[in-house]
């Protein structure tokens, strides 16, 4: 094949290529969006667990689970204050969620996860916190509660920790009123939150412990 022909080929297949991702691009990056959630909670647990982070989705998701008898403790994990200065002109995890029980008018009652350090700065200090409790309490099982986008690379983060103790995770996503895995490329928000997945979850695959490189949500 000559030089010309080559070329020409080669630009045919870049033009196919670009067409079939402008035709098919929703359902392409729809199919990518759904690779990161996970959902696999079931009831009878022992408790579940709200992870820091976007509680105002994380919070009635729990309560849900928890009316729905997917368990009958609920936890707040405890996040590292940002600033420790203006920390107190804000509700707490904790408060929030209690807030948030009087607001759907249950009778669900908030505990805070202790912290092995002063508060938890990523998913591996809370699976670290969480899997303390758990064997101090004798647990068989828990259920995480995260944003949809996050719970593949939650999970991956507890299992890691939890492995050998015999521990059970599962894990359930919150959505949200942004975006979903069917429109996420659409927002801002979308975009960040699936963008920060992709870098973050090769990360947390090579680590087994905290990564440095990547914070707390």
């Amino acid at each position: 094949m000559s030089f010309p022909k080559k070329v020409l080929t080669l630009l045919i297949l870049f033009l196919v290529g670009v067409s079939f991702l402008l035709i098919f691009h929703s359902q392409l990056l729809t199919l990518y969006g759904n690779w990161f959630v996970v959902r696999n909670a079931q009831p009878g647990a022992d408790a579940i667990i709200c992870l820091s982070g976007d509680r105002e989705t994380r919070t009635p998701e729990c309560l849900r689970l928890w009316k729905n008898k997917f368990a009958p403790r609920l936890f707040v994990t405890q996040e590292k204050p940002k600033n420790k200065e203006f920390n107190q002109l804000e509700l707490s995890h904790l408060e929030f969620a209690r807030a948030v029980t009087k607001r759907m008018k249950l009778d669900a009652k908030w505990e805070l996860l202790p912290s092995l350090s002063d508060g938890a700065t990523s998913t591996f200090d809370e699976a670290e916190d969480a899997l303390a409790l758990a064997k101090a309490e004798g647990w068989q099982r828990i259920i995480l509660v995260t944003d949809e986008f996050h719970t593949r690379r939650s999970l991956l983060a507890f299992e890691k920790v939890f492995n050998g103790s015999k521990v059970e995770v599962q894990v359930a996503g919150s959505p949200n009123e942004v975006f979903g895995v069917d429109d996420w490329w659409q927002s801002d928000r979308g975009i960040v939150a699936y963008f920060g997945e992709t870098i973050k979850y090769p990360i947390y695959l090579l680590w087994d412990h905290e990564p440095t490189l990547v914070r707390n949500d």
